[in-house]
């Protein structure tokens, strides 16, 4: 496995962001054929640990035909940031958290760098919010998942 570049998808607590952008830029890496890679998502805290996605996640996976129910939460810690070539972050603050563990800022992402913005977008956390949040999380993600790809296949 070692030629496969290792991919982490981070925020809060691994049951919204994080797995739909898992499952998002996973499907656009096998509709490209491009099978070095291994995609995972994880969150900074523990809360969540070993429960399964968000439903309404799980639901807008499965709307655009996506599958989020094998999903179980997992933390990332400073003992298991550096397993990973690339870590993913969702907004600032899950950045200066991976930071904080120790992650070379060489290795860290931020979902939407690439959207060609002055200022780097965060995705919003929909947890507290309406259906309409995690739509527009999905939309987000989607936008970005091909650009990440094209990122990730010029580094190797």
């Amino acid at each position: 496995m070692a030629d496969v570049t290792r991919v982490l998808f981070v925020c809060l607590g691994n049951i919204c962001r994080s797995p739909l952008a898992e499952v998002i830029v996973r499907a656009a890496a096998e509709n490209r054929g491009l099978r070095h890679y291994h995609f995972e998502s994880a969150g900074t805290g523990d809360w969540h640990v070993g429960g399964a996605a968000d439903p309404r996640s799980a639901a807008k996976a499965r709307e655009y035909g996506l599958d989020l129910s094998r999903h179980r939460a997992q933390q990332i810690t400073a003992q298991n940031c550096l397993d990973w070539d690339w870590l993913v972050a969702m907004d600032g603050e899950n950045r200066r958290a991976l930071l904080h563990m120790g992650a070379p800022e060489s290795r860290i992402l931020m979902m939407r760098q690439f959207e060609g913005a002055s200022r780097i977008p965060d995705v919003p956390d929909p947890y507290y919010g309406g259906p309409d949040g995690f739509e527009h999380a999905y939309r987000m993600l989607a936008q970005n998942a091909e650009r990440l790809l094209d990122f990730l296949e010029h580094q190797r």
